[in-house]
């Protein structure tokens, strides 16, 4: 699976014990068609913690769009 990505970090957020995290979202590009939103949890769970995933689909045909995100809890994560 060849694919892109690109971190952009956001604005810091405060979690339920009152620290502050700055989420990252990585872009992750040139996915193949078949790649769901578990497999890139798997992958990318591997490198630091995950809080979010998602493969973007067609509204109409939910066939993937080829890209997706990953939101992880800190930059350093990412």
């Amino acid at each position: 699976m060849a694919t892109q990505v690109q971190v952009q970090g956001q604005a810091q957020a405060v979690n339920s014990g009152g620290q502050q995290f700055v989420p990252t979202s990585l872009y992750v590009g040139d996915l193949e068609w078949n790649v769901t939103d578990s497999q890139l949890y798997d992958l990318f769970n591997q490198l630091g913690q995950v809080v979010s995933v998602r493969v973007c689909r067609d509204l109409s045909t939910r066939r993937s769009l080829g890209y997706g995100y990953v939101n992880y809890a800190s930059p350093q994560d990412g």
